[in-house]
């Protein structure tokens, strides 16, 4: 068990509870201002495998050591970190009195070199429990994690073996019916959002490589077609991977979603050599004038219909892209026509020719359109695998 404390929430108390989520590692965070609390707190935590505290260095090295009646020292260590940095970074050497702060630590304790500011990560242990006291700065938090608290607390990660997996288009319930399909000896953990899902999968250290195969063909056959990934990663990413891989553009011409496909693409690096381009089509009229859609097709089907989702995906790729996917539907709060709230219609055009897909999705206005948005992406992929 990991204990941490904090006195208030920030990134790097994100970041570091981020990376403990994603090893399946059991934690207890405890958040105070409260002196007597976290007195209280750190006095429990001894015994476990590591205490962290994340924030103000010298103020939380200077409450451990008076939890447990231990005295502060100087480290010189710490005061050449702090010389260096500032040559480094060109900043100004702060007063001695600053230096007094910056530099103490609890008896037997140690700093590491700081990347990020003057505060350096200090670290110790006290009665077999291993102590960090972290800097309240993401990124010196990050340096600190991956350079010595992983090693120390993940000691033997590298005998522990994981599979991860993304799925897409399924419930949180049916994603765990399936998944007490699987052998007792797995433990697991999945998270759930707008459809899309993230499977992690962990095995005793002293698994056999036979029982994990076994596992991994049996993922595959409760999951099948709903595997988008083997590693974690969004489904923009895989499909910007799989464009880049074979040499392929897509457009997007959105009118519910509001440019949110586009906008997940071009969140992935390499976007660019992939994205052809993104119209969002919001209006009637501008359907017509940037999709080549005629006004008395859009009134005779109705604007939230397959036939028109098909004209949007035709007219886009007429453009000279390889994949084309149009969507039209009802976001909310409102529909029209009695059909449904949720209701929506995607295209998928290629050289081959158009498939559209409807859908009804639940949730808010903008669960519906990340929802759709996702599975615009999704059926862009199915149609690239196929």
């Amino acid at each position: 068990m990991i204990k941490i404390y904090s006195k208030e929430q920030s990134q790097a108390l994100q970041y570091l509870c981020g990376k403990l989520d994603g090893e399946l590692t059991e934690y207890d965070l405890f958040i105070s201002k409260n002196n007597s609390s976290c007195v209280d707190f750190l006095r429990g935590a001894i015994g476990c495998d590591a205490l962290i505290m994340v924030g103000n260095v010298w103020d939380a090295g200077t409450t451990f050591a008076d939890a447990f009646g231990l005295s502060m020292f100087y480290d010189k260590f710490a005061e050449r970190n702090v010389k260096e940095y500032c040559k480094l970074s060109g900043l100004a050497l702060p007063p001695q009195h600053m230096m007094d702060k910056l530099c103490i630590a609890p008896e037997t304790f140690n700093h590491y070199a700081s990347s990020y500011g003057y505060q350096c990560t200090c670290y110790g242990e006290y009665k077999k429990t291993h102590v960090y006291l972290i800097p309240n700065d993401a990124k010196e938090c990050a340096v600190a994690y991956e350079n010595y608290l992983y090693k120390d607390i993940f000691r033997n990660a590298d005998q522990v073996q994981r599979l991860i997996y993304k799925v897409f288009g399924l419930s949180a319930k049916t994603v765990n019916d399936k998944l007490d399909q699987l052998g007792k000896y797995v433990s697991r953990k999945c998270e759930t959002s707008n459809l899309d899902t993230k499977i992690i999968l962990s095995f005793p250290q002293k698994c056999s490589a036979k029982v994990v195969a076994e596992t991994a063909d049996k993922v595959k056959e409760l999951f099948g077609d709903f595997i988008y990934a083997t590693a974690d990663q969004t489904l923009a990413k895989t499909v910007v991977d799989l464009l880049n891989s074979l040499g392929k553009t897509l457009s997007t011409a959105e009118s519910m979603t509001g440019g949110l496909i586009a906008s997940s693409v071009v969140d992935i690096a390499g976007a660019s050599n992939v994205l052809y381009e993104g119209v969002v089509t919001y209006s009637v009229s501008s359907k017509c004038k940037r999709l080549g859609l005629n006004p008395h097709f859009v009134d005779e089907y109705g604007v939230v219909s397959q036939q028109v989702a098909e004209k949007m995906a035709t007219g886009l790729i007429q453009n000279g892209t390889d994949v084309a996917v149009s969507i039209t539907g009802y976001a909310g709060p409102n529909a029209a026509d009695g059909l449904p709230v949720g209701l929506c219609f995607i295209g998928i055009a290629t050289a081959k020719g158009v498939s559209v897909y409807r859908n009804v999705f639940s949730g808010g206005r903008n669960a519906v359109r990340t929802q759709a948005a996702n599975m615009a992406l999704y059926l862009v992929y199915k149609t690239l695998t196929k």
